[in-house]
């Protein structure tokens, strides 16, 4: 029994702070006085931004140098509200309202009186509404949401690292600094069943010798006294039953687990990363049943039957973690992207906006994701679409490095924090067939005298993480950071040494392809989790977004290019290429740059892909733009637009291409 809230009608209106606050405890929720902001329509689940500029109240922060112009948003209170109607049949049920994403602290009120509180974007939060929500009664919701913390942005001390909120909104490499704040994700009212099922975890498996599959359920169940009871599980395909158990079980008062091993084998069609087969998915149906065998509790979902296993790379040293990935038995080469958000509102990202990016990957015949760890645990819509696509996911918990210091918090409330959300990624998304590996985060690194060394699992954050990971995401593998292993970079005059495992960089565009073709042919990195080469968007984006700006020159001495590409103009082209600030040529140099990256980074790729199973893959940096950045390492522009390297990188993913 559930309302979804995101189909009713909501407002917004901003205030200074706690000015809402002082407003309604004098005069009244429905007062406007003293608000700083009209109140203007709002979509849920988005983002305040969004709302503010469909209202006219805030430029296009991809528009010129508009994105300054909206900063002062993170510095005011939003109060989201709508009037919901509750049903009468609801009389004598406990009535919760589920949000999956509140960005980032706040309040809610139900009819002006302030009933909860709230705080972090990265874990859902509940609150019981029972004694103030009428059955057949009508009230007015509001979530109030406070100014946003001041987190670290891309340079910073990851160590001070604790509010946990998206990273690359406060500013990065390839986006200006907007910080959404708002319902970001799926919003619902429920009436809830006494005991209640509050998750399950499925552990497919899959034998390739003999087809047959198998089926662990872990289930998380809250109940007012200690009971047992019977769980009912069947698996379905495409509507017909493949195979059905009741198991007894015991749960503890309050909130408890329990794993359920179903003892049968039966018979499935095996689930296949993209390029390899097909990705059959089941239903999966598991019933809470009471002491009468009625259903008290329900959950459903869809699972995928595989076995990935991780082998060491041929001539791979003692130490070295494995990385030659082996699905149903064939072992395949690791080729994809790095995932970052779609738009800096990433509240506004819709399932279409999903499947656009995922269709165009599965199209270049990526197999993996790594999701980046500056950013969050994605939407639904994102693993289940990968599901489908037969696209692995490698999700990172969401620390990254930070250029001043680059350690995981070590913080008591941090660690806390950092094992709830842990705990809570595993349990949303652990049962995806695409989900095989979870990270501690991003580029986790110590230095010292002899250079920068990725963490182990000796670190405290790393050690909280892992061990969620090892106790929830069984059949799944965790990774202390990327990269991983004695070095960071690749270094030419330590190769055939044994230190190069994981390996990031370089970042840069080549001034010579033969120095690059040099530079890879001498690569023996076990994988190559992170490398990028910038290019510029088309000059018809460019145009779009310029607003009053001058385009030319593509270098720092031009507003438009400092700001919003700092790190990724390439004007040392622009004089061995006869280039002439004087003289524009935007088309040329928009298209040597675009050749350029895509001939880099197919070699890159051809070169990787020659050394397996020397060299376990590739995963290049980046995917997509979230924003109009001019100059950047993505290979598809804010629009879905391919840039000529996706051609390029799909003639060496999708065939045995490997001299480009």
């Amino acid at each position: 029994m559930r309302i979804d809230l995101s189909s009713l009608a909501w407002t917004l209106r901003g205030w200074a702070p706690h000015v809402w606050e002082w407003t309604a405890g004098a005069e009244g929720i429905d007062s406007t006085r003293h608000q700083a902001t009209p109140v203007v329509p709002a979509v849920v689940p988005g983002a305040v931004q969004e709302d503010l500029r469909r209202a006219g109240l805030l430029p296009d922060w991809n528009v010129g140098l508009n994105a300054p112009l909206c900063e002062w948003v993170e510095h005011r209170h939003w109060d989201y509200r709508c009037q919901v109607s509750i049903p009468a049949d609801w009389s004598g049920r406990r009535i919760l309202l589920r949000a999956e994403g509140l960005d980032y602290a706040g309040y809610l009120l139900v009819d002006g009186a302030v009933v909860g509180e709230f705080c972090g974007m990265m874990r859902p939060h509940e609150f019981d509404l029972t004694d103030q929500l009428t059955p057949g009664g009508e009230h007015c919701l509001a979530i109030v949401f406070t100014e946003a913390p001041h987190e670290q942005g891309q340079i910073g001390r990851t160590s001070r690292s604790h509010f946990f909120k998206a990273r690359f909104a406060y500013g990065w490499d390839w986006c200006p600094r907007l910080v959404p704040l708002g319902i970001w994700d799926d919003l619902y009212l429920m009436a809830v069943p006494e005991p209640r099922l509050l998750g399950c975890l499925p552990y497919p498996s899959y034998d390739p010798a003999d087809g047959q599959g198998g089926l662990a359920v872990r289930l998380h169940v809250q109940a007012a006294e200690a009971m047992r009871a019977r769980c009912h599980v069947r698996l379905l395909r495409q509507g017909g039953l493949v195979y059905e158990h009741t198991a007894a079980c015991a749960f503890g008062r309050g909130e408890s687990e329990t794993l359920l091993e179903l003892p049968d084998r039966f018979a499935v069609d095996a689930w296949w990363p993209n390029g390899l087969g097909a990705q059959p998915l089941y239903e999966l149906e598991v019933a809470l049943l009471d002491a009468d065998g009625a259903v008290a509790d329900a959950w459903q979902g869809r699972v995928g039957f595989r076995r990935v296993e991780w082998l060491p790379c041929e001539g791979a040293p003692a130490n070295a973690e494995p990385w030659l990935c082996r699905v149903n038995g064939v072992p395949l080469f690791l080729q994809g992207v790095n995932w970052t958000p779609v738009r800096m509102t990433y509240g506004s990202v819709t399932r279409e906006m999903y499947a656009q990016r995922l269709n165009a990957y599965a199209d270049m015949g990526l197999n993996i994701l790594r999701v980046w760890g500056g950013a969050m645990l994605e939407k639904a819509a994102f693993y289940e679409l990968c599901d489908e696509m037969g696209i692995m996911v490698w999700q990172e918990f969401p620390l990254s490095s930070s250029g001043i210091d680059n350690e995981p918090p070590h913080a008591p409330e941090a660690l806390d924090e950092l094992r709830r959300i842990a705990t809570s990624y595993l349990w949303r998304r652990g049962g995806h067939a695409s989900c095989v590996v979870w990270s501690g985060g991003n580029e986790l690194f110590r230095e010292d005298e002899r250079g920068a060394t990725p963490v182990d699992k000796t670190d405290p954050a790393i050690a909280t993480m892992a061990g969620v990971a090892e106790r929830l995401g069984r059949n799944q593998r965790f990774v202390v950071t990327s990269p991983s292993g004695p070095s960071m970079w690749f270094d030419p005059a330590l190769a055939g040494q044994g230190l190069h495992h994981d390996i990031h960089g370089p970042w840069r565009m080549p001034t010579s392809m033969d120095e690059w073709r040099r530079y890879w042919d001498s690569h023996d990195a076990m994988l190559v989790s992170e490398i990028g080469v910038p290019s510029c968007s088309r000059v018809e984006l460019l145009e779009a977004c310029a607003g009053d700006l001058d385009l030319w020159p593509p270098n720092d001495d031009n507003p438009f290019w400092l700001y919003r590409t700092p790190w990724w103009n390439t004007w040392e082209l622009a004089e061995p290429h006869g280039f002439d600030v004087a003289r524009p040529e935007l088309e040329r140099w928009v298209a040597l740059t675009q050749e350029r990256q895509a001939e880099a980074m197919a070699y890159v790729a051809a070169s990787c892909k020659r050394r397996f199973p020397r060299c376990g893959g590739v995963i290049f940096w980046m995917g997509h733009d979230c924003y109009v950045c001019p100059a950047n390492n993505s290979v598809i522009e804010y629009d879905g637009a391919p840039k000529p390297a996706v051609a390029a990188l799909k003639q060496v993913f999708r065939g045995d291409v490997y001299e480009v």
